[in-house]
């Protein structure tokens, strides 16, 4: 679309026009949603991931806050934002290791682990080195029956 109305010269017009029609869209679905019993709940993940394409990080930001969007996309932005708003980034890695730690899985433990080192990296650039140790303690104390967990704490420094 981008590329023909580029050609056209209406990119600006119908861009505004197709976002409008997007968020249209997710309000008329969240209130279907609502009362009903669907599986997977309604979020703003396909105007976070258009933004993202467009380079748009802070709009996406904006609209993963108000309506929320998938892990991956939450994850993506997380690491957009590193720099420039490292505590931001900070929380979205932090909301994402316990849910992956209290699952029984080997995958997810070393996706917690990964982020984890993300949170460590970021703690330190923002001179918070004691509240991550304070953080891994209470992590360590909270899953201590997660032995493959607890080794991959052990590489903690």
């Amino acid at each position: 679309m981008k590329a023909h109305a580029d050609q056209a010269g209406t990119w600006e017009r119908r861009h505004r026009k197709a976002l409008d029609f997007l968020r249209e869209d997710i309000a008329r679905e969240k209130k279907e949603a609502k009362g009903s019993n669907l599986s997977r709940p309604v979020d703003h993940s396909r105007l976070v991931e258009i933004l993202l394409w467009e380079g748009n990080v802070e709009a996406a930001w904006r609209e993963a806050k108000e309506g929320g969007c998938s892990d991956r996309l939450w994850l993506d932005l997380a690491a957009r934002r590193e720099e420039d708003h490292p505590e931001d980034s900070l929380a979205t890695y932090q909301d994402r290791i316990e849910p992956l730690v209290y699952q029984t899985d080997n995958k997810a433990y070393t996706r917690a682990y990964e982020l984890l080192l993300k949170v460590r990296t970021l703690m330190r650039r923002l001179g918070r080195e004691a509240e991550f140790d304070e953080y891994v303690k209470l992590l360590r104390l909270e899953y201590k029956r997660k032995r493959n967990f607890m080794k991959l704490l052990d590489g903690i420094e």
